[in-house]
Order: C-alpha cells, then structure tokens, then sequence
C-alpha cells in the first residue's frame, strides 16, 4: 500500500500532499519517540550544566592559576606546576587541567571557559548512561536513566566547577561501555581499551578513578564463560598490568627527572608523585592515615639557580635538611566535625545518605533504586549458566546489573562509613550507577506491577517511600522548599494511593492509562531533585555542592566559611569584576578559613594596586612575590601571568624552602617581595611549618607601606572575614644581614 493510499485510508484532513507529511511526521515521531526525548533530556542537561556559567567568574583559582602557568609555560604545565616558574605543583595529577588548558587556548582564559569541560563531560555523561542502559534494558529504561543523572543535584554542581570530577566521571562511564562490551564480545582488545580508560581517568584524580575497577574485572571474568579459566586469568592478568602501567605514567615520567630539574611535588611530603599518590590523594582519602590536610616533607627545598623561564636552564634543587619534622599536626585543617568528613557531612553510619547533609545532595531517588532491585530479583531454576541466564544473572543485563551494582555499593559503604579526608562533591562519583538503577528499576517495577504476585506492589510501595523521604530531605530547608514539600508530599501519597486501587481493583482502567499513571507518579518524584539542581543557577556561582544553603555560602568544597561577602539573598553580586574577583579569593571550594588581606600601613589598599606596585617595582626577579599558600598567591597569577612563588604549596603547610635556601634566593635576585601574615593551617602558612621563614622575613625585611586605595576588590572582599592582617616585605639586601 502506497503512503498516499495510507493517508486516504486513515481520514488525514486536507490535500494529499498535507496528509502525506502529516503521516510521515506522525511515523517519524513514532519511530524516534526515544531519540527525541533523549535530545530532550540532553538539552535539559545543558541548560543545568551551562546557564550563568558566565557569570560565576574562576570557581577553583587554585586550579585556575595552573592553568594560566601551562598557557605561559607549557614545560611547567607538563609538571602541573602551580606557578609559570616550576616551583611547586597542584595536588592532583595534570589531565583535567591540560584539557582546560587547550578550551583555554582556543577560546580565551576565562572562569566560563575553564568550567566548559566539565559542563559538556557532564551532558556527556548523561548520554553515555543512556547507551548503557537502553541496549540491554530498553529505552524506556535508558530515559529514565538519563533523566535522573541529569537532575542529580551534586552531578550539577560539580559540572559547574573548576574541578575535574565531571572528566573522570565520563571517562569512567566510557571504561563501563566498553568493559561491558569486551565481554559481550569476548574480546581482550576492547578490555584493554576500558582499563586504558580508567589509567585516562586515574591521571585526572587519582584513586578515584580505581572506583570501577571491581565492576570492570568482574564482569569481563562473568561475560566469558566459554574461555577457559586460564585464559580469562591471563587477560584479567594483562588488563592489571596495562592499567598500571597507564596509571603510573604520568607518576614515573615526572619521578624520573631529577628534583633538582622539576618543582617541588605539592601536598607528597617526600617530592614525589608517587608519595603524593600513596599519601596524600591515597591512604589519606581512604582514612588510613590522619596526618592532615596535607603532608609535611622531611627536607627543605634548597634552592638551585635555574627556573624554566631562563633558557637553557631548569628549575630549582632540592636538598634534605636534617632535623625537619616530617609531618605536621594539621588536624584542625580537616575542617569536619569528628568522626566525619571534611565538610562535616554527618556522624558515620548506615543513615549518613540521608541526612541533612548528604540526602539533598544525592538521595533524592536512592529509594527507588534500591526497592527496584527487588523486581530483578530471580531464583535460578538451576545453578547452570542456562539457569542464571534466564534468572536475568547472566547474559547483558546481568553484567550491566553487576556493574551499577559493584560500582555503586562499595561507595554507598564508603561514604557512609569514612572519616577519612574528603569532600562533598566526591560523592558525584558514584551518581551515574546510581541514575542507571533508578532506570532499570522504573521499568522493571512497571512490568511487575501488571502482573500478579507480590512484586507488583514494589512500585506502589517505592512511590510511596521515596516520596515520604523527599519531604523529609525538603524539610531540612523547609523556609526555602515552601510549597514543594506539600506538593511531593500529597502528591505521593495521591499518586500511591491510585495506583494502590488500579491494582485491587484489576482491570478498572486500560493498559494505557494505567502506563501514564505509572509516568506521572514517577515524574513526581524528579520534581524535587530539579529543583535543587537549579541551585546553582540561582545563586550565579557554584561552590561544588548544590542546594539552597551550600550555594549561599563559601565552603561548598571546604569547611563552611560563613556568607559570602555582597551577596544577597538572590546569589548575584551586583559588580560582574568584583564578582570574579571574589569568586576567587574565596575560591569556591578550597576556603576553609578567610584571611585578612589588609596590608600594614596601607589603609586597605587593593589587589590592584598590589598588582601595579608589584609589576613597577620588580625587574628581573623570576618571581614576582612570595605568598604563604598557593591561595594566597593564584589571583596574582590569574591577572598577570606572572610566577608566584607558593612558599608553603597550597595550604601553606609543604616545607620546601629552608632558611638557607630562601637567603640564596633573595642574594641571587630572584625573588624580592614577601607577603606574610595570615591564619595557619588552610590560611596561609604562618603556623603550619613554615613559620620560622616569615619569623625570618619579618626579621629582616622592611614593610611596605602601599598608598592608601579604595577598599574594593581583593582586600576588600576578604578583609570581611577574620585572621591575622597580612603585611608585604621588601627583602632586597636583607640576606647579607644573617
């Protein structure tokens, strides 16, 4: 029958030709019914992940300011230094920011550009989860999947973020996709290319990516019962190795060149990446060691000659200097209350997700992820693989059950259970698996509630709990939730009670309606989740964390600093430069405690005439000032280009410089201003290891006494906070003087 024919014969209205296109419209909705909500839900996701983006300013300029180091001096960038000059590193290995570093190049350093990799990883990752789900499972189960990665509050946040989280998230999904390929395929190729992934992913942030390892091995060693024993022991064998060897490439290159050739390893206590591997970004994150925020190195960095900005010369040496402590007591700067992590996110235990902390972050739909686990539930008629194969163990959608499964209970455990170092935003880690059961569940729950048997209650009981305990998560903020908890609250318990009766009375309405009703029903309950994903977009910044409180104030990604300074209640400052500018200084997640920038004598001087005084005054030193911590210094770097030396790294607590370095530094002309003074600890390093180098600079350098500004911008900003008042020091010729 002719399409022409189709038409007459289905009454379309009008001339052939209309009713020819109205048919095909109609068919061609029909046919990518699923691509198009996809496109739909993917358009949502942008509209989270990228709206006001441009007026957040730097989120992270600790990070931020070794971006700009790469774009000034690419040698540098290949260490991930902090300054343009080499002498210390960031505390995270350099992949994420090599890809900001290239956005950057192409479009501009900005705040904007720098968040547009994890933004468009995070849409990406939406995507992915979709592909994931939808083989196996079906569409339908995709899109719901999909759905509920792309309003997963804190997935929105940390997309919004100078942090790296969102990259390793969608190089993780990738190493997913592809492992559960490789053994769908039986194919060692395609294993080899998921665990290149995650070494990919391990060279963004480090252990977090070993995350879905389990889930990887295991369902390659599941997927392929037909090879032998040997055989899957000798690929899973190779795959170990070659990760490995992916993982630690980056570790061993840098280890490899001498210290006296490279900078200082920020946060490793020993000058390597190794250590900082093992130590820092390792046991620490694990809870096996509490030595603090940050380790403390048994040497000080004696200082060579050479900076990667003098041609034909390297960076600086290093040498041990006897009697250091090797480890400071930095407990304080963990910032969390105890037995919890960094951000205070609740006393450890099985309930931690879902309390005030946490639950608004992450447990909106957990529920109805865990009761939709029930649905798949099968006992084998046989333990034979025909028998688990048809219990829905085996086969794809078993391996892609075991691998959400593998790759998001062993981190429900972890996080509920740590006291180890951490921060909020670490748990958007484990939202994708998370999302795909919500999926899987969904559809699963919906089959069963059309059959009979006591499985076909799960739905009805899952709406009914996940919406009970989504007014509870409202009602934590009940001033901002308003209406939203009675409308999740009656909502619920309508939509439960209606399906409750659909199923008693059987047959009482057709398979349609009882399919929409079944929609709104679970529609309800991504009302409140969206709602908290919008946060960030309210408030005009982002500090990793979602919500109507984490987005008000500095601390998101750090210990709670309090309000930030010009805002109001609707989140905008009304200055776009001071805006930037603060977004900055209070460094959208690494603020653990504000310090008090007013400069001795200066009556408030600037960050801008900081910068003019230090760009006039300084001729051929290699760096420009020297600060406490990397905090201190990365707006200087941000605004100029120019190197700053990071005395004390990024808290201020790494020992890198010894007395008798920092004289040859100053006798050899290369570096000359000083800026001491602040908090300990996350502050600024006046009383986290280096003290006796300040206590020296004050000793015998002379204050500055900028002229008198107007109070805006930098100092202004931070002065609203408390601490110590930083002063700046002129060191030329003070070394001669002992």
């Amino acid at each position: 029958m002719t399409i022409y024919a189709r038409a007459e014969r289905e009454g379309y209205p009008g001339s052939a030709r209309g009713r020819v296109i109205d048919l095909i419209n109609r068919e061609f909705i029909l046919k990518y019914k699923a691509e198009i909500l996809l496109a739909g839900i993917l358009v949502l996701s942008a509209f989270l992940n990228l709206w006001n983006i441009w007026n957040q300013g730097f989120t992270n300029t600790f990070y931020a300011a070794a971006v700009k180091s790469t774009l000034v001096n690419p040698a540098a960038g290949f260490f991930n230094s902090f300054d343009p000059a080499g002498f210390v590193t960031v505390d995270k290995p350099p992949v994420g920011l090599w890809v900001q570093a290239v956005f950057a190049a192409v479009l501009g350093f900005s705040g904007w550009v720098l968040v547009l990799p994890q933004a468009l990883a995070g849409i990406g990752s939406v995507a992915l989860i979709y592909f994931i789900v939808a083989r196996p499972f079906g569409k339908p189960a995709g899109l719901v999947a999909a759905l509920a990665l792309a309003v997963t509050p804190i997935l929105v946040a940390v997309s919004r973020n100078g942090t790296m989280d969102t990259q390793l998230i969608f190089v993780l999904l990738l190493a997913v996709w592809v492992a559960i390929r490789a053994a769908r395929e039986r194919s060692l190729p395609w294993l080899l290319v998921s665990v290149i992934l995650i070494g990919i992913g391990f060279n963004i942030k480090m252990i977090q990516a070993f995350v879905v390892v389990p889930a990887v091995l295991v369902i390659y060693f599941l997927g392929t019962p037909d090879l032998m024993l040997r055989k899957r022991a000798l690929h899973i064998g190779l795959a170990i190795i070659i990760l490995i060897g992916v993982s630690l490439s980056w570790a061993v290159a840098v280890d490899m060149v001498p210290a006296s050739e490279r900078p200082y390893i920020g946060g490793s206590g020993d000058n390597t990446v190794l250590g900082l591997i093992v130590n820092y970004n390792g046991l620490e994150r694990l809870g096996l060691e509490s030595r603090g925020m940050a380790f403390i190195g048994d040497g000080a960095r004696e200082q060579g000659t050479g900076t990667f900005r003098e041609a034909g010369q390297r960076p600086q040496s290093s040498a041990r200097a006897a009697g250091a402590n090797p480890y400071g007591d930095l407990a304080a700067a963990r910032g969390g209350a105890a037995g919890g992590m960094a951000n205070g996110e609740g006393a450890p235990g099985i309930t931690r997700f879902f309390g005030e902390q946490l639950a608004g972050q992450f447990s909106w739909l957990l529920p109805l992820a865990l009761i939709g686990l029930l649905a798949w539930v099968r006992r084998p008629a046989s333990l034979t693989l025909k028998g688990f194969e048809d219990a829905g163990i085996a086969g794809e959608r078993g391996l892609t059950l075991i691998a959400m499964l593998l790759w998001l209970v062993p981190g429900l455990l972890f996080f509920s259970f740590t006291t180890a170092f951490g921060h909020t935003y670490y748990i958007a880690t484990i939202a994708p698996p998370l999302a795909a059961l919500v999926g899987i569940g969904a559809v699963a729950m919906y089959w069963e509630y059309l059959t009979e048997g006591w499985k076909g209650w799960l739905l009805v009981g899952a709406v009914l709990i996940t919406g009970l305990l989504q007014a509870l998560f409202l009602s934590y903020d009940a001033a901002w939730s308003g209406l939203l908890i009675p409308l999740v609250l009656v909502g619920t318990i309508g939509c439960a009670g209606i399906l409750a009766y659909i199923k008693i009375r059987k047959n009482v309405v057709s398979p349609n309606h009882q399919k929409y009703m079944v929609a709104v029903a679970i529609g309800l309950l991504f009302v409140a989740p969206f709602a908290w994903s919008c946060t960030p977009l309210m408030y005009g910044s982002s500090q990793g964390v979602a919500g109507p409180s984490g987005a008000r104030t500095v601390g998101g990604m750090g210990a709670g600093a309090g309000t930030v300074p010009g805002m109001g209640t609707g989140g905008f400052l009304q200055d776009r430069a001071g805006r930037e500018r603060l977004a900055g200084q209070v460094n959208a997640g690494y603020a653990s405690g504000r310090t008090s920038m007013t400069m001795r004598g200066t009556g408030g001087a600037s960050d801008a005439q900081l910068v003019n005084f230090l760009l006039s005054h300084t001729t051929n030193e290699t760096w420009i000032l020297a600060v406490p911590s990397s905090q201190t210094g990365a707006n200087l770097i941000i605004e100029t280009g120019k190197p700053v030396m990071s005395i004390g790294g990024f808290s201020g607590s790494d020992r890198i410089l010894s007395i008798t370095s920092l004289t040859t530094l100053i006798q050899e002309g290369k570096v000359r201003y000083f800026i001491t003074g602040g908090s300990g600890g996350m502050g600024g390093g006046m009383s986290s290891g280096n003290s006796e180098i300040f206590s020296w600079v004050s000793d015998h350098c002379t204050a500055v006494n900028l002229p008198s500004g107007n109070g805006t911008g930098m100092n202004a900003a931070v002065a609203a906070g408390s601490g110590t008042a930083i002063s700046l020091y002129d060191c030329a010729g003070a070394a001669g003087s002992g």
